[in-house]
């Protein structure tokens, strides 16, 4: 009979709000409670022992949806302040200027109508078919400009030994002696000697891998990287990471693989900008309709894209 009595003395507390209860005590009386609870930690389970460590007052219920939206607004104004800083008055990738640089003064080459036509003319110097002989080594080493952009020696920082203007001269020539172009921590390459990179690998057909990870590459270079991938047919595995694309630029290098077949690997991950999980969303139903990538180096924040990815390479992998 004491048992009963002690559960109907129980069922008084069962419609108790918690909640409300605990806001009418006082701050005292919530760290005193707090002792009270932590003398009976070893009757919890080690998952529900968790003391409030924190004073802030709620600010409402969580809003998935808007939380979404403001990371999405963030990325967008980082991507303009960052375009801002890099170059303010940019109106397209191939920027023209008027004059030609000091270079005794260090002012740097960009990009102009006469550089083009320096492309055009290396182009015609390449040997073709007919076994005409290539251009020596020594001799393209006597053109290098002092544009740091396109001169590469063993004493950067990064200890990337490559050289810019020579690498982009055997590309554009479709040299057969060189299957990799590894531009990785290069850390004073403009984004403009990117761009230049990923339009001569358009038409190239002897490079298989593509790596330009920690270079500080932006949207621009996403978006004339994804343009290569539509054109060339050879490129097997690209690496991007670590810089600063946003959810669009990285869109726009998945949106390209509907027209490619040859990329077997991809990586992105470790840019600036969050993604986001809409950004996730539509980066999963790209790649549904890819059926040959691989390897793809992305961390997903959300569990259900990353998911579908793996069952999407795994598909991929089994069709192989």
């Amino acid at each position: 009979m004491a048992t009963f009595g002690y559960r109907r003395e129980l069922k008084k507390y069962e419609e108790v709000d918690e909640d409300e209860l605990l806001a009418t005590l006082s701050s005292e009386e919530l760290q005193e409670l707090e002792r009270e609870l932590a003398d009976l930690d070893d009757n919890v389970p080690i998952g529900l022992r968790q003391k409030d460590q924190t004073a802030k007052t709620p600010t409402g219920s969580f809003d998935r949806d808007a939380l979404l939206k403001y990371w999405e607004d963030e990325n967008k104004k980082l991507v303009e302040d960052e375009r801002m800083e890099v170059q303010p008055n940019f109106l397209s990738c191939y920027r023209v200027q008027e004059g030609r640089p000091d270079k005794s003064r260090g002012e740097r080459v960009t990009v102009t109508p006469n550089e083009c036509k320096k492309e055009a003319l290396i182009r015609s110097k390449c040997p073709q078919k007919n076994g005409l002989s290539k251009v020596s080594r020594s001799e393209s080493r006597k053109t290098e400009t002092t544009d740091q952009n396109l001169n590469a020696t063993s004493d950067r920082a990064s200890g990337n030994p490559i050289v810019i203007d020579e690498t982009l001269e055997q590309i554009l020539c479709d040299d057969p002696a060189i299957s990799e172009v590894n531009l990785n921590n290069i850390e004073d390459i403009s984004q403009e000697t990117l761009l230049r990179f990923a339009e001569a690998l358009c038409a190239n057909t002897h490079v298989h891998v593509f790596s330009l990870a920690n270079t500080h590459a932006d949207d621009r270079v996403a978006f004339a990287v994804s343009k290569m991938l539509r054109e060339n047919r050879f490129i097997r595995n690209l690496n991007i990471e670590s810089n600063f694309v946003s959810g669009q630029g990285i869109l726009a290098l998945l949106a390209a693989l509907q027209h490619n077949s040859s990329l077997v690997e991809l990586r992105f991950h470790n840019q600036r900008h969050i993604c986001g999980g809409k950004v996730e969303m539509e980066m999963v139903q790209l790649l549904r309709e890819n059926t040959t990538l691989l390897k793809l180096g992305y961390q997903f924040d959300l569990p259900g894209p990353r998911m579908t990815a793996t069952s999407i390479l795994t598909r991929n992998q089994d069709q192989q």
